[in-house]
């Protein structure tokens, strides 16, 4: 009996060896799946190995490869979506491997097992003697095809058909198929589908004149400045409660200080495409953007960036800003170089445009700094000059002195603005937050981005103008997705696309405020909180 079972199972060993490997195969990929879902793989790569087994081969390589190298990824970042796709193809190669440094060691058991388990299989493969094709097989590979196509198009049909979900846009796609390997990969092809055609439109309109009906203008100062700041978390500026000095001019300066500016999305593409691009009847479109309104009202418009400017990686906010009057970044050739520019760059340049005075045929001028700040590696972003703060490790010290620098650089943006004698007011904020990741060991204490929890969104606010005569600290509930609005208002533009009923600046909440999390629009009260971690903080000398 033993013999006859050993004797079963040496006969059918490939065919057992790939059930297991269709079972990693399931567990390995990042897309969410159902109970049938191994069969599902296993039916597949069965119906693969019977029509060809060297195509069966690739297949298998190409599982193994892809699967092992994203399985890193998704234990840090989750299943993949449009924001990590953005991220990967808009973050420098000196990031890239500030995120390989983060890798740990047992991240990478998983897909060294799995990579073992392809290399069995198909040394298997040799030693497996298939049964002769013949009528029942035949039948066999009908029912199985019928099968697995039921269950690889049931799901993204029902789907499509359904109302189950209310969406404003709903395709047919197999990213939404339960056969998550399948569905991995449609999600790599829509997902960068979407982004290239969502820069595709981008760069269509950035040619075409301005579309905005602007009923009147009435800017009440010569100069304005918007401050992009990255990465920069509201509650570790000390303005905001931090128990470090991180911010010791804001903390002293006069001016409009929100608590409760909340940003629209986790990661910069996502979070600058819904905050500086006016969306309407349910679409975006890319020729409403805070740029085409400054130069429909007749402002000189002038952008300037610490993040790329041309070629294949080009950054949502980079191409809007190439097509402002002036334009100057810091890394000329592709936001994917390894340069690690200072933010003072910009200020510079600022100083030099601010000094040519043109106001005679403008109505105003529009500067936008569009910084780096506290964008990872943490510690690229400061020199060894900059570390005057030490909180809990190497990581966290270089991320509070990052927080620390831009507050250094709004005040010399401030102090510049001053000396040209003219009225002037200065807004700044963060794309996003982060949240923090290895929160029991202090030595690896860190901080990511991700959608999950309050903080990656929860960002500073604030304005200061030539004419404030007190510090005004608020906690008005304000989502950044009507900072159009806002914009709008404070450059004193008014438009027939925009709301005039709707006052940015009012001490009104925003109600039901939502976030987008790379995937949908979710509720941001619902969110978990991400409160900083106690350990002693001290000041360096």
């Amino acid at each position: 009996m033993i013999k006859k079972l050993f004797a079963y199972l040496h006969y059918r060993l490939f065919y057992i060896w790939l059930l297991l490997f269709s079972f990693l195969s399931v567990m390995i990929s990042p897309e969410k799946s159902t109970e049938y879902a191994v069969i599902s793989v296993f039916i597949l790569l069965y119906l693969i190995y019977a029509f060809n087994k060297q195509l069966f081969t690739w297949v298998i390589i190409f599982l193994s490869i892809t699967l092992s190298l994203y399985y890193p990824i998704y234990l840090r970042y989750g299943s993949l979506n449009s924001g990590i796709v953005a991220a990967f193809l808009e973050t420098n190669i000196s990031e890239s491997l500030g995120f390989l440094e983060r890798i740990r060691l047992e991240h990478l058991l998983f897909p060294i097992c799995y990579i073992l388990f392809a290399v069995i299989l198909i040394r298997l493969k040799k030693y497996n003697k298939p049964s002769p094709y013949d009528k029942r097989k035949r039948q066999l590979y009908i029912v199985l095809s019928a099968t697995f196509i039921f269950t690889l198009l049931f799901e993204p049909t029902r789907f499509y058909l359904g109302s189950y979900v209310a969406e404003e846009d709903r395709d047919w796609t197999l990213e939404n198929s339960p056969v998550n390997i399948v569905s991995f990969y449609a999600n790599i092809y829509d997902s960068i589908t979407h982004y290239y055609q969502e820069k595709q439109e981008l760069l269509v309109v950035s040619t075409k004149p301005s579309l905005w009906q602007i009923t009147q203008v009435e800017p009440r100062y010569d100069n304005y400045v918007l401050i992009i700041g990255e990465s920069a978390r509201r509650d570790y500026l000390a303005t905001y409660g931090f128990t470090l000095p991180t911010t010791p001019f804001l903390d002293r300066t006069n001016g409009y200080i929100n608590a409760g500016y909340i940003a629209s999305a986790p990661a910069t593409y996502h979070s600058l495409l819904k905050s500086l691009y006016l969306k309407q009847t349910g679409k975006r479109d890319y020729a409403y953007n805070i740029i085409t309104l400054a130069k429909g009202a007749n402002f000189e418009t002038n952008w300037f960036s610490n993040q790329g400017s041309i070629g294949k990686y080009d950054t949502i906010a980079s191409r809007m800003g190439q097509t402002s009057d002036f334009s100057y970044f810091t890394k000329v050739g592709g936001f994917n170089t390894t340069n690690n520019e200072d933010d003072f760059k910009l200020v510079e340049q600022l100083k030099q445009r601010l000094a040519l005075n043109k106001l005679v045929e403008k109505r105003g001028r529009l500067f936008v700094l569009h910084l780096m700040g506290s964008h990872a590696p943490f510690c690229d972003r400061i020199t060894a000059k900059e570390k005057q703060l030490t909180f809990v490790n190497e990581y966290m010290s270089c991320y509070v002195n990052s927080i620390l620098k831009t507050d250094k650089l709004i005040e010399n943006v401030v102090d510049a603005l001053k000396s040209t004698g003219q009225s002037y007011s200065l807004i700044y904020f963060s794309d996003h937050g982060l949240h923090h990741i290895d929160k029991t060991d202090k030595q690896k204490l860190t901080l990511d981005y991700g959608g999950e929890f309050k903080s990656n969104y929860a960002v500073p606010f604030v304005k200061i103008s030539s004419d404030d005569t007190e510090r005004l600290m608020v906690n008005t509930k304000r989502s950044a997705f009507n900072f159009m609005y806002g914009f709008s208002q404070w450059l004193g533009i008014r438009s027939a696309e925009l709301d005039q009923n709707y006052d940015f600046f009012s001490n009104k909440d925003d109600e039901h405020i939502k976030v987008f999390n790379f995937k949908e629009n979710v509720e941001f009260e619902q969110l978990k909180e991400d409160v900083i971690p106690e350990f002693n903080t001290t000041i360096s000398n």
